[in-house]
């Protein structure tokens, strides 16, 4: 799936605010499908090792892109675990997703180099694992970081119009045993603040007049900010975040 020419603005903000945000919200937006809106990520992050991605998006370099291995789900079954390789394209102030849904062993080997272990696909999927294969292959990709969170996510509004918002608290983040198993317990290391969660606004086109007014009403104004680079930050000896 090739989701193209969407804004993705993000927020560092305190659990109040969220809390604040979905009091005036209320009716006005509809829980996620899956697992009623509540669920946990668990994602394994790629990156060379002389950490380019990160370093591209420290120094704010517009045309850029990111690899990913991100499973959905917990390991009891209740939300059904769905694993991706993604491929997040940014170019100024406009994104792009692609993913293709693959079981675990083969999702891990095309974002490892071989294209070929996803099996027979179609030409959108076919292209977005050649893509995944070539990004590891050219860029000397190799699993770096596994990041977990909780997330919330609701929808506002129906079909490719709808409007997303999402909220992901107590991000942790560890660099060794780098498999993304669903609802992945075994993180010590926070990445924010405890205290602060990730809101994330997304949609086609603009944001909504009356959204923007209402997070402009609560001193709310988006940032630069990659749960990634977060999470390797500590490695360049930059502060954890705080509200």
């Amino acid at each position: 799936m090739d989701l193209a020419a969407r804004f993705e603005l993000k927020y560092l903000i305190r659990l109040g605010q969220r809390d604040a945000l979905l009091r005036e919200l209320a009716g006005e937006l509809r829980p996620d499908s899956v697992g009623g809106g509540r669920y946990p990520v668990v994602t394994l992050y790629y990156d060379s090792p002389g950490f380019d991605i990160y370093w591209e998006h420290w120094r704010g370099v517009p045309f850029r892109r990111k690899l990913r291995v991100r499973t959905y789900g917990t390991g009891d079954g209740a939300i059904a675990p769905a694993t991706f390789v993604e491929i997040k394209r940014k170019d100024g102030p406009w994104g792009a997703k692609r993913r293709l849904r693959l079981p675990l062993p083969q999702a891990l080997a095309v974002a490892g180099g071989d294209a070929g272990a996803a099996g027979p696909l179609d030409r959108a999927d076919r292209a977005t694992a050649g893509e995944a294969a070539e990004m590891a292959t050219s860029l000397g990709l190799r699993p770096l970081c596994l990041m977990r969170y909780d997330r919330e996510a609701f929808a506002r509004g129906e079909g490719e119009d709808a409007l997303r918002l999402t909220f992901d608290r107590d991000l942790m983040r560890r660099e060794h045993d780098l498999v993304p198993r669903p609802d992945e317990p075994g993180f010590a290391q926070p990445v924010v603040d405890p205290g602060l969660c990730v809101m994330e606004v997304k949609g086609h086109g603009a944001v909504p007049l009356e959204i923007a007014r209402l997070l402009a009403r609560h001193g709310l104004q988006p940032r630069r900010f990659s749960k990634y680079a977060a999470a390797v930050a500590p490695r360049a000896h930059l502060p954890l975040l705080t509200p």
